[in-house]
């Protein structure tokens, strides 16, 4: 795991500039304080191992990514998700979400992290999806379109006409002349531009695990609900019950007029081409507008080199949590758990400074009350044993055994904020 040292931000640089002085922080990817699942093309779900789930972190290791994927058909196996029940919280973003496929037998590696996306040739898939490489399924580089045909686009209107979300049910109503059948490549974004004299607003669907179907059918529709009348996008990826919508900020009308399809689309996308769909006109707040609504596929940017490594370093910087806990942490425990205790961000803070301030010494204490302290950085982990000797503040790395002091002053406020003996 020496490799990742990269990803364990600032407290590891001492270690990787190899300072003579010891310092506490040895921060190391920590697969064991993960939980993984993997997603494959069928549907079917599988449980990653610890083993698996440290093969996922290695593939996603930077070093080496690809500018670009050999062209050839692109064999989908598998979209694999790591987490940390530990740390995972609503606004944090999963990382990674590693997408294995082949190119021409060989294997391949799509690693993603929040807003940028990398690549790379890897020797070796992890051992759970192995048994399912036989299974991989096409999927495209280039990104296709198709006008629905005429059944289509009745089953459009009847599907519209469907209820979804809370009751009351909106009334819904499908315009059956804008349905079109995107196919879906690899990976990049769709960018759907809604374009009237007065304004231009640009909505981006990226394309990723969640989305990663073979086709998207998408056709303009509306809701009248009771205080609210609205046109959007509707997608679907079977045809069915289009429940998922896409609208700009200001999708209100009063009244719709009518609906058009362009006079031409084309049946390939090319990249970063911008093609006109449809339009449609409508009245608000008495006044006529008309929205020109297209289509454009944008290619993905791979990242590769020292703008990855700087990215990543900006990433995983200030993503950082502590927990104290009374008993060791075997696998992946619940966020909930009782026996752990949850430090708020300016605890966190002041507990990593005191750490990184903390000079060597040659023993322990007693042990505390609540005798460990795991620390987390980015996707690296280190936990401590905590003990005292009378004013003192000492924490033990239970990979190597070496103990550390804190300085008094941070002893002091250590022992006040009473760090893991109640929830902070």
């Amino acid at each position: 795991m020496k490799k990742y040292l990269i990803l364990c931000t600032l407290a590891m640089l001492f270690v990787l500039f190899g300072c003579e002085e010891e310092h506490a922080f040895r921060l190391h990817t920590a697969p064991e304080y993960y939980q993984g699942r993997a997603s494959l093309p069928s549907g079917q779900q599988i449980e990653m191992t610890e083993s698996d789930r440290t093969n996922v972190l290695d593939a996603c290791y930077p070093e080496d990514a690809i500018t670009r994927v050999p062209d050839g058909e692109r064999l989908l196996i598998s979209t694999v998700k790591l987490s940390q029940p530990l740390t995972t919280t609503a606004s944090t973003e999963v990382f990674p979400t590693a997408t294995f496929f082949e190119v021409e037998n060989q294997t391949y590696v799509q690693c993603q992290a929040d807003t940028f996306t990398y690549m790379k040739q890897i020797d070796a898939l992890p051992d759970s999806l192995t048994p399912y490489r036989e299974q991989a399924v096409s999927s495209s580089a280039m990104s296709n379109l198709r006008v629905a045909q005429p059944h289509e686009q009745v089953h459009f209107t009847e599907e519209m006409k469907k209820p979804v979300g809370n009751e009351p049910y909106p009334k819904r109503h499908g315009f059956e002349q804008t349905l079109v059948h995107v196919t879906m490549p690899f990976n990049g974004s769709f960018e759907f531009t809604f374009e009237s004299p007065e304004s231009r607003e640009t909505i981006t669907l990226p394309i990723n695990e969640s989305s990663r179907q073979p086709f998207l059918s998408l056709g303009l529709g509306t809701e009248v609900s009771q205080d609210t009348q609205q046109y959007g996008l509707h997608l679907s990826s079977d045809q069915t019950l289009y429940e998922d919508v896409l609208r700009p900020q200001d999708a209100t009308y009063d009244r719709m007029l009518g609906t058009r399809q362009a006079s031409t689309l084309p049946n390939k996308l090319v990249p970063n081409e911008r093609y006109p769909l449809f339009s449609f006109s409508f009245i608000r707040d008495g006044k006529p507008y008309k929205q020109v609504v297209s289509i454009t596929y944008k290619e993905e940017t791979l990242l590769h080199g020292d703008r990855l490594k700087t990215k990543m370093r900006q990433q995983f910087a200030h993503r950082r949590h502590v927990v104290a806990h009374e008993l060791a942490l075997i696998g992946t425990e619940s966020k909930d758990a009782p026996f752990l205790h949850h430090a708020n961000a300016e605890t966190v803070q002041f507990v990593f400074q005191a750490i990184d301030r903390s000079k060597a010494v040659a023993t322990a204490g007693t042990p505390a009350p609540t005798p460990y302290l795991t620390v987390f950085e980015g996707i690296c982990a280190q936990t401590f044993d905590v003990s005292y000797t009378e004013d003192d503040v000492i924490l033990t790395n239970t990979k190597t055994g070496s103990h550390f002091k804190l300085l008094r002053a941070d002893a002091e406020r250590w022992r006040d904020l009473s760090i893991g003996q109640a929830n902070n």
